[in-house]
């Protein structure tokens, strides 16, 4: 998990998650709001996304955190 701030100076956190089918996401979740969003990995497993997101600078993660996707809580959960 990484803590970070955006352009904004607002601060985030980023975590590796486990999703479906063997892909992992990178959860990224406003520290002082409620917005959720999500990227996928290129890593297979929880290492491999936690060694992916520990190469990553600040930078990459702001750019990462632009091309996110709002969380969707109302997916379906298999």
């Amino acid at each position: 998990m990484r803590e970070f701030h955006d352009t904004q100076g607002q601060r985030w956190q980023a975590a590796p998650m486990y999703a479906s089918y063997g892909q992992m996401l990178l959860v990224f979740s406003r520290m002082d709001g409620n917005d959720i969003l999500q990227r996928q990995m290129l890593a297979d497993t929880l290492p491999q996304a936690e060694d992916e997101l520990a190469q990553l600078d600040d930078a990459a993660l702001r750019q990462w955190l632009a091309d996110a996707q709002p969380w969707d809580f109302n997916a379906k959960k298999l």
